[in-house]
C-alpha cells in the first residue's frame, strides 16, 4: 500500500483517484509502482480500462521508473492522451487498443513506443517534442502524424497500415522530425501523406508495400529529406508515387517496382536531389515516370531498369537537369523516353539500351543541353548494343564531346530513324561498326567539330534517303568507307567539310532515283569518290566544290550522272583507278544533261598540270558535244561545226595551214599547167594583137606570172603578191572557164579559212 501511494500521489492517492480501478487495474497500478511491467494477467485478452492506463501515462509526482511498461494489455475504450505533457517515456507491448490512442497535442519529453500492437486508429497530430515515436512490428489502422514535431525519429518498421473512409492509412502532412521517418518493410493499404514535410535524416522506406490504387500510394509533395529518400530493396508501390518539388540528397527506387499501368508510376516534377536518384538494378515501373524539370546534383541512374508505358510515355524528363543520365546496362523502355531539352552536365549514356515505341518516339533529346558525350552505343560487356524502335530525336541537340552510336540499332522503316536535324558537337559523330539504321537517318544543317564516320554503318531505307546531310557544317571528315552501306539515297546537298568526303569501299544505292547528291557540296580537302561497286542510280555533283578529286571510271553510272558546275583543283587519280583523257571524256558524255563547263574546268585542271594534249582534246570534245546536243539551231550547229573542222575550235590554230597546203601544191601544178597553155592572161595589161604573155615574156609595167605565188595568194588572202589581180584564166579558151570557177573557188576557200583564223585567235584571247 505505501509503495502504491507513493506512485500515485503520495499519502492521499484515493483522493486523487477519478475513477475506481478494478481487481486488474489494481494489480497494473501495483506492478508499475514497484518498478515491474504493468501486465493485467498472462493472456491478452484481459481487458484494463482506458482510463487507468492514461492514469499510468499521465500520473503526478515523481516516478519510481523512467518510463511506464504496459504489456499484453486490451484496453477498453479510446487512450486519449491529447494535450498532456508526458515527462516520463511510455511502452506498450503486445496490447490491443480498441478504440486506438490520440496523442494529439501532446508534449512528451521521453521516447514512446509501442511494439506489436494493434491500434485502432493512432492520432498525433500536433505532438511535440517527443524524442522518438516507434510503433514497430503493429498493426494500425488510421495513423494520423500531420503538424507533429519530433527530436528523433518516427519509426514505424514492419508494421501494417490501414485505412477507413475518408482517412489516410499514414496522414503526416507538414510533419517536422529532426531524426529520419522509418517505413521500411510496412505493409499499406490506403495513402501515405507526408506532403510539406521535413525529415533531418532519411525517410526510410525499404521493403516497404504500399497499395492505394487508383489514387496517390505515398504523397511526398514538397517533402525536404535532410539526408537519403529510401524507396529500394523490394520496394513496391501499387498506385502513384507522387514527389513533386520533394527535396533530398540522395533519392533510391533501386530494386524497386512502381505499379501503375494506367496512369504515372511516379510523379516527381521539379525534384531536387544533391547527390543522385536512382531508379536501377532492376527496378521496374509500370507507368510513367515523370521528372520534369527535375534538378539532380549528381547522376540519374536507371541503368538495368524496367518501364513500361503501355505505349505511351515510359519516362517523361522534359527539363531535367543533372550531372549524368544513365540508361543502360539492360535497360529497356516500352514507350517514349523523353529527354526534351535536359541540361547534362557530362554524359547521357544508352549503351545498350532497349527503347520500343514504335508507334513514334523511342527516344526524344530534342534540344538536349550536353557538356558530355551522348552513348547510343554497343555494350562490349552484355554483348548487346544500343536498340530504338522507333524514332529517336535530337534534333537542335548541343554536345560538346562525342555522340556514339556504334554497333547501335535504330528501327523506324516507316520515316526517320534517326533525326538529329541541327545536331551541335565539337566532337565525332560516330555511326560506324555495326551501326544500322531500319528508316533514315538525318543530320541535316548539323555542326560536327571533328568526323562524321560511317564506316561500316548499314542505312537502309527504300525508296527515301538513307543518310540525309543536307547543310552539315563538319570541321573534319565524312567517312563513308569501309562497308559503309546505303539502300536508299545518300545526300550531301550543301554540305560544308574542312577536310576529306571518302566513300572509299562504301556501296551506294542500287534502288530509288539517287545513289548519290551532293549538290553544292564544299570539301576543303578531296572528294575520294571510290565506291565499291559501280552505282546504278543518279551521281549528282552538281556546283560542288573540293580541292582534290579521287575517283576511277567505276565511281559514277552510265547515263546518270550529272557535272554542271562541278570544281575541283587537282585530280588524283592513280595506280590501277587512273583515268585517262578519254575515259573522263567518255564520263562527261554520260551527264543527263549537256553543259559546257565540266568540260572546261577539266581542261583547266589538265593545264594547270602541264598537260596541254589533254587539255585540247577534251575542250574540243565539250564544243563537240554540244553541236550533239538538240538545244542547238541549225545555223548554231553549222557553226559550230565549222569550226570544229577548220580550227578545231581554236585550239588548232594551224589547221588552216594544213588544210590549205594541198590545195596550194594541186594549185601550183593547175596553174603552171595553165600558163604553159596559154590559159593565164594579164589582166589590164594586153592590147589587141600583142602576143600571149607568159613568165619568159611579161607585159611592160606587169608582174609576171608566178605559178607557186599565185597559188599561195589564193588561199592566202591576206597576203598579197601582186598575182590574183594581175593574172586571171582566159574563158574564151578551152579549159579556160573551169580554171576560172576553180580560181573563185579557192579565193573563197583562201577567205573562209582565214576568216576561220581570225576567229579562232578571238576565242584564244577571250579563253586566256
Amino acid at each position: 500500500m505505501a509503495a502504491r501511494e507513493e506512485f500515485v500521489c503520495g499519502k492521499d492517492w484515493r483522493e486523487r483517484l477519478d475513477f475506481e480501478p478494478d481487481d486488474r487495474e489494481w494489480r497494473m497500478l501495483n506492478q508499475v509502482a514497484e518498478g515491474k511491467p504493468a501486465e493485467p494477467a498472462a493472456q491478452l485478452g484481459n481487458e484494463v480500462g482506458a482510463h487507468a492506463v492514461r492514469y499510468l501515462c499521465a500520473r503526478v509526482g515523481e516516478p519510481v521508473q523512467d518510463r511506464v511498461v504496459v504489456t499484453h494489455a486490451r484496453v477498453r475504450g479510446r487512450l486519449d492522451l491529447s494535450g498532456l505533457h508526458l515527462k516520463h517515456g511510455l511502452s506498450f507491448r503486445n496490447c490491443e487498443f480498441d478504440e486506438g490512442v490520440d496523442l494529439s497535442g501532446a508534449r512528451c519529453d521521453e521516447t514512446i513506443e509501442f511494439i506489436s500492437c494493434r491500434l485502432n486508429g493512432f492520432a498525433a497530430d500536433s505532438l511535440h517534442g517527443c524524442k522518438e515515436i516507434s510503433a514497430v512490428d503493429c498493426d494500425i489502422t488510421a495513423a494520423s502524424f500531420a503538424n507533429v514535431h519530433l527530436k528523433h525519429d518516427l519509426r514505424l518498421s514492419r508494421s501494417q497500415l490501414r485505412s477507413r473512409p475518408s482517412y489516410a492509412a499514414f496522414h503526416g502532412p507538414d510533419m517536422v522530425i529532426e531524426g529520419g521517418l522509418f517505413l521500411d518493410e510496412v505493409r499499406v493499404t490506403g495513402g501515405v501523406t507526408l506532403d510539406s514535410s521535413y525529415v533531418g535524416h532519411d525517410l526510410d522506406c525499404r521493403g516497404g508495400q504500399f497499395s492505394n490504387t487508383p489514387a496517390p500510394a505515398i504523397d511526398g509533395t514538397w517533402v525536404n529529406v535532410g539526408r537519403e529518400l529510401r524507396c529500394d530493396e523490394g520496394f513496391h508501390a501499387d498506385g502513384e508515387v507522387r514527389l513533386c518539388w520533394a527535396r533530398a540528397d540522395l533519392i533510391s527506387f533501386r530494386n524497386g517496382t512502381l505499379h501503375n499501368p494506367n496512369g504515372l508510376a511516379l510523379r516527381a516534377d521539379s525534384l531536387r536531389a544533391t547527390t543522385g536518384c536512382y531508379l536501377d538494378q532492376n527496378f521496374h515501373a509500370n507507368g510513367t515516370v515523370r521528372i520534369v524539370g527535375a534538378q539532380i546534383a549528381g547522376e540519374l541512374s536507371c541503368s538495368g531498369g524496367q518501364f513500361d508505358g503501355r505505349g505511351g510515355v515510359a519516362i517523361e524528363a522534359v527539363r531535367l537537369a543533372a550531372e549524368d543520365v544513365y540508361l543502360d546496362r539492360g535497360f529497356a523502355a516500352q514507350g517514349a523516353v523523353r529527354l526534351v531539352g535536359a541540361i547534362l552536365e557530362r554524359q547521357l549514356t544508352c549503351t545498350g539500351g532497349h527503347f520500343d515505341n514504335p508507334s513514334g518516339s523511342a527516344l526524344d533529346a530534342t534540344g538536349l543541353l550536353c557538356r558530355g558525350g551522348v552513348y547510343l552505343d554497343q555494350d562490349p560487356d552484355l554483348g548487346r548494343g544500343f536498340t530504338a524502335n522507333g524514332q529517336v530525336w535530337l534534333c537542335g541537340a548541343s554536345v560538346t564531346e562525342a555522340v556514339v552510336c556504334t554497333g547501335g540499332l535504330f528501327n523506324h522503316e516507316a520515316d526517320i530513324a534517326l533525326d538529329a536535324d541541327g545536331l551541335t558537337t565539337e566532337g565525332n559523330v560516330m555511326l560506324n561498326d555495326g551501326f544500322r539504321a531500319v528508316g533514315g537517318v538525318r543530320l541535316a544543317r548539323a555542326t560536327v567539330g571533328r568526323q562524321l564516320d560511317c564506316s561500316g554503318g548499314v542505312f537502309h531505307a527504300l525508296g527515301r534517303v538513307a543518310l540525309d546531310l543536307t547543310g552539315m557544317v563538319g570541321r573534319g571528315d565524312v567517312l563513308l568507307t569501309s562497308g559503309f552501306r546505303a539502300t536508299g539515297e545518300v545526300s550531301l546537298r550543301d554540305v560544308d567539310i574542312t577536310r576529306d568526303v571518302d566513300l572509299r569501299g562504301g556501296h551506294l544505292s542500287e534502288v530509288g532515283d539517287r545513289s548519290l547528291d551532293a549538290y553544292g557540296l564544299r570539301a576543303g580537302g578531296s572528294l575520294i569518290l571510290l565506291p565499291a561497286g559501280t552505282p546504278t542510280q543518279l551521281v549528282d555533283l552538281r556546283y560542288a566544290t573540293v580541292a582534290r578529286l579521287q575517283d576511277s571510271v567505276t565511281s559514277y553510272p552510265v547515263d546518270r550522272v550529272e557535272l554542271e558546275g562541278f570544281t575541283y583543283q587537282t585530280i588524283e587519280s592513280e595506280g590501277e583507278s587512273a583515268i585517262s583523257y578519254e575515259e573522263r571524256v567518255e564520263i562527261l558524255r554520260r551527264m543527263r544533261s549537256y553543259s559546257r563547263q565540266p568540260y572546261l574546268q577539266l581542261s583547266k585542271v589538265y593545264r594547270t598540270a602541264g598537260k596541254e594534249i589533254e587539255e585540247r582534246e577534251v575542250a574540243v570534245a565539250g564544243l563537240k558535244q554540244l553541236r550533239k546536243e538538240d538545244k542547238l539551231p541549225r545555223h548554231s550547229k553549222a557553226w559550230n561545226f565549222f569550226m570544229w573542222a577548220t580550227v578545231r575550235y581554236g585550239y588548232r590554230l594551224y589547221q588552216p595551214l594544213l588544210i590549205a597546203l594541198p590545195f596550194v601544191a594541186l594549185n601550183i601544178v593547175f596553174y603552171h599547167t595553165a600558163e604553159h597553155h596559154n590559159l593565164m592572161e594579164p589582166v589590164g595589161a594586153k592590147t589587141s594583137g600583142e602576143p600571149h604573155a607568159n613568165q619568159d615574156r611579161c607585159p611592160e609595167n606587169h608582174p609576171c606570172f608566178n605559178p607557186v605565188a599565185y597559188s599561195v595568194q589564193l588561199l592566202i588572202p591576206a597576203v598579197n603578191l601582186f598575182q590574183i589581180d594581175k593574172w586571171i584564166p582566159d574563158a574564151s579558151k578551152n579549159w579556160g572557164s573551169p580554171l576560172l570557177f576553180w580560181t573563185w573557188a579557192m579565193i573563197l576557200l583562201g577567205w573562209v579559212l582565214g576568216f576561220s583564223f581570225v576567229a579562232a585567235i578571238n576565242r584564244c584571247l577571250r579563253r586566256e
